[in-house]
Protein backbone atom coordinates (compact mmCIF):
# COMPACT_ATOMS: atom_id res chain seq x y z
CA UNK A 1 0.00 0.00 0.00
CA UNK A 2 1.53 3.38 -1.11
CA UNK A 3 1.63 6.35 1.46
CA UNK A 4 -1.31 9.27 0.78
CA UNK A 5 -0.47 12.13 -1.43
CA UNK A 6 0.34 15.10 0.81
CA UNK A 7 -2.73 17.15 -0.92
CA UNK A 8 -4.69 14.68 0.12
CA UNK A 9 -2.94 14.82 4.18
CA UNK A 10 -2.78 18.45 4.95
CA UNK A 11 -6.30 19.30 3.67
CA UNK A 12 -7.51 16.39 6.23
CA UNK A 13 -5.49 17.49 8.79
CA UNK A 14 -6.43 21.03 8.93
CA UNK A 15 -10.26 20.02 8.88
CA UNK A 16 -9.98 17.53 11.74
CA UNK A 17 -8.39 20.31 13.36
CA UNK A 18 -11.02 23.09 12.81
CA UNK A 19 -13.62 20.08 13.41
CA UNK A 20 -12.09 19.49 16.84
CA UNK A 21 -12.28 23.18 17.95
CA UNK A 22 -15.80 23.37 16.45
CA UNK A 23 -16.43 20.28 18.86
CA UNK A 24 -15.01 21.89 21.72
CA UNK A 25 -16.17 25.71 21.65
CA UNK A 26 -20.25 23.85 21.30
CA UNK A 27 -19.09 21.68 24.33
CA UNK A 28 -17.74 24.69 26.35
CA UNK A 29 -20.49 26.96 24.76
CA UNK A 30 -22.76 24.44 26.07
CA UNK A 31 -21.91 24.23 29.22
CA UNK A 32 -21.89 27.46 29.64
CA UNK A 33 -25.21 28.21 28.61
CA UNK A 34 -26.79 25.28 30.68
CA UNK A 35 -24.88 27.23 33.97
CA UNK A 36 -26.84 30.44 33.20
CA UNK A 37 -29.48 29.26 32.52
CA UNK A 38 -31.87 31.15 34.81
CA UNK A 39 -34.18 32.74 31.61
CA UNK A 40 -34.36 29.45 30.02
CA UNK A 41 -36.17 31.29 26.74
CA UNK A 42 -34.05 34.43 26.20
CA UNK A 43 -30.61 31.90 26.11
CA UNK A 44 -29.35 30.44 23.48
CA UNK A 45 -30.26 26.54 23.42
CA UNK A 46 -27.33 23.91 24.03
CA UNK A 47 -25.45 21.85 21.68
CA UNK A 48 -27.47 18.60 20.94
CA UNK A 49 -25.44 16.41 17.94
CA UNK A 50 -28.71 14.95 17.28
CA UNK A 51 -30.56 18.80 16.93
CA UNK A 52 -32.04 20.14 13.68
CA UNK A 53 -29.54 20.09 11.60
CA UNK A 54 -28.24 15.88 12.63
CA UNK A 55 -30.44 14.91 9.81
CA UNK A 56 -28.83 17.38 6.89
CA UNK A 57 -25.38 16.59 8.05
CA UNK A 58 -25.98 12.48 8.02
CA UNK A 59 -26.85 12.85 4.34
CA UNK A 60 -24.38 15.23 3.39
CA UNK A 61 -21.47 13.19 5.14
CA UNK A 62 -23.03 9.99 4.02
CA UNK A 63 -22.79 11.01 0.00
CA UNK A 64 -19.27 12.82 0.66
CA UNK A 65 -17.93 9.35 2.30
CA UNK A 66 -19.35 7.61 -1.03
CA UNK A 67 -17.98 9.86 -3.57
CA UNK A 68 -14.56 10.00 -1.59
CA UNK A 69 -14.66 6.29 -1.67
CA UNK A 70 -15.42 5.44 -4.52
CA UNK A 71 -12.90 7.66 -5.88
CA UNK A 72 -10.45 5.92 -4.60
CA UNK A 73 -12.21 2.59 -5.13
CA UNK A 74 -12.35 1.49 -1.44
CA UNK A 75 -15.91 1.79 -1.01
CA UNK A 76 -17.05 -0.81 1.87
CA UNK A 77 -20.37 -0.08 3.71
CA UNK A 78 -18.96 -0.96 7.21
CA UNK A 79 -16.23 2.04 6.77
CA UNK A 80 -18.96 4.38 5.30
CA UNK A 81 -21.04 3.58 8.76
CA UNK A 82 -18.17 4.53 10.44
CA UNK A 83 -16.76 7.05 8.29
CA UNK A 84 -19.72 9.27 8.50
CA UNK A 85 -19.50 9.39 12.14
CA UNK A 86 -16.67 12.19 12.94
CA UNK A 87 -17.68 14.44 9.95
CA UNK A 88 -21.37 14.22 11.24
CA UNK A 89 -20.53 15.57 15.04
CA UNK A 90 -18.44 17.67 14.09
CA UNK A 91 -20.75 19.72 11.14
CA UNK A 92 -23.47 19.90 14.05
CA UNK A 93 -21.00 21.34 16.28
CA UNK A 94 -19.78 23.53 13.64
CA UNK A 95 -23.31 24.74 12.91
CA UNK A 96 -23.95 25.53 16.66
CA UNK A 97 -20.76 27.78 16.52
CA UNK A 98 -21.73 29.09 13.75
CA UNK A 99 -25.15 29.90 14.33
CA UNK A 100 -24.08 32.40 16.84
CA UNK A 101 -21.90 34.18 14.10
CA UNK A 102 -23.37 33.85 11.11
CA UNK A 103 -27.38 34.05 11.26
CA UNK A 104 -29.18 32.01 8.01
CA UNK A 105 -26.21 30.26 6.85
CA UNK A 106 -26.00 27.22 9.48
CA UNK A 107 -27.35 24.85 7.10
CA UNK A 108 -24.95 25.57 4.11
CA UNK A 109 -22.11 25.51 6.54
CA UNK A 110 -23.51 22.04 7.94
CA UNK A 111 -23.88 20.53 4.98
CA UNK A 112 -20.43 21.33 3.16
CA UNK A 113 -18.56 20.96 6.21
CA UNK A 114 -19.94 17.67 6.59
CA UNK A 115 -19.88 16.51 2.94
CA UNK A 116 -16.01 18.09 2.49
CA UNK A 117 -14.72 16.21 5.90
CA UNK A 118 -16.44 13.04 4.99
CA UNK A 119 -15.08 12.94 1.36
CA UNK A 120 -11.52 13.52 2.68
CA UNK A 121 -11.56 10.63 5.41
CA UNK A 122 -13.68 8.59 1.87
CA UNK A 123 -10.54 8.89 -0.15
CA UNK A 124 -7.86 7.92 2.54
CA UNK A 125 -9.94 5.00 4.09
CA UNK A 126 -8.77 1.83 3.58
Amino acid sequence: MSSPSPLLVVPTVLWTAVAAVAVITAIVRSVRIRRRSADPAGSPAPWNPYGPDFTVAVVAAAAGYAVGALIAQRFTVGQAALGVLWPTLAATALAQVARGRLRGSAPVVTVLFAAVGAALLGVLSG
